[in-house]
């Protein structure tokens, strides 16, 4: 036992990197540098005379729009989308259909409220999309700012012990216990958030205020409006964590006269893992980009095919 024990502790010495929630922060913060356009958009500049014969869309997002971590930009929804859209919808008098990219990393619904002041007037859109991720409605909008205070407190206790400053092997099974513990906080953040206490659901309360807030401006504008609810992807079984939220996010929607598509059934099934960019960053990679796009297609088609769009 003793010489087994000696030989796993060596493994464990070669082998061991840095702690996890090290690495998590590190790749969190390492998103590729991106073009911008003239309004700081992960997108091309955009024709301010829009085109008698083109159609457009403006997505409004976070970090999951955006495309953290995705390096290649043709791979990421926004653009897969406007590709099929432009390719396979046939619109009389519509030769193309631009879809601009508005998703701002780190962002909840007050900033998309302030892109769409920044831009609508020049962009002039046919069909507002917002991608809600189930964060934003959530106080868990930074990844370092939410493990902020849970490293401190592991590493803290880290260095008190004994056997974790000197026992690699004892580093990997503490470390893993650690990663369970705050996916298990994490998970539970975001259950309080929206079915919490009137202090912990005050993001959430303010997410639908500004949610009405971007239909009613849109629909001043005759732009049809659609909210799509992008799911977190982990445990994407039958007993899938987050469906409750999924749900409450669509009933708002619907009571609001919001058309709503969610993503969620696309993704069951599916081994979550094999859809992030990395074991240490849950962004969409570009099999999940691939599989966002597909699904809103039809959903965003009949959006543009509505009389509020036609008639724009």
């Amino acid at each position: 036992m003793v010489i087994g024990l000696g030989l796993a502790e060596g493994i464990a010495r070669l082998t061991y990197r840095k702690p996890w929630y090290e690495r998590l922060v590190g790749e969190q913060n390492q998103s590729a540098q991106t073009p911008r356009n003239r309004y700081g958009l992960r997108d091309r500049d955009f024709l301010l005379a829009k085109p008698r014969d083109e159609r457009r869309v403006l997505i409004l997002g976070d970090s999951f729009t955006f495309g953290s971590g995705v390096a290649d930009e043709s791979a990421i929804f926004p653009e897969l989308l406007e590709r099929r859209l432009s390719d396979s919808t046939r619109m009389a008098g519509v030769s193309r259909i631009d879809v601009l990219n508005g998703g701002l990393r780190g962002s909840l619904t007050r900033d998309w409220l302030e892109l769409w002041d920044k831009v609508s007037d020049a962009y002039r859109p046919d069909v507002l999309l917002v991608v809600f991720f189930l964060r934003d409605g959530t106080r868990t909008h930074s990844i370092p700012d939410f493990f902020g205070k849970v490293r401190e407190e592991i590493l803290l206790r880290n260095q008190r012990s004994l056997l974790y400053r000197h026992s690699y092997l004892f580093r990997i099974f503490q470390d893993h216990r650690d990663r369970k513990s705050v996916g298990d906080q994490y998970a539970r953040a975001f259950m309080t958030a929206y079915f919490g206490d009137e202090a912990q659901t005050a993001e959430w309360r303010l997410a639908q205020r500004n949610l009405l807030r971007l239909r009613d401006l849109a629909r001043e504008k005759s732009v049809a409006v659609g909210l799509v609810i992008f799911p977190v992807l982990v445990e994407l079984g039958p007993n899938y964590p987050f469906r409750r939220i999924c749900e409450h996010v669509a009933d708002f929607a619907r009571s609001a006269g919001i058309p709503v598509h969610d993503l969620l059934p696309d993704f069951l099934g599916r081994q979550a893992p094999d859809l992030w960019v990395s074991a240490f960053d849950q962004h969409p990679n570009a099999q999940a980009h691939r599989i966002a796009a597909e699904s809103m297609y039809p959903f965003v088609r009949k959006l543009l095919e509505s009389p509020q769009a036609r008639a724009r």
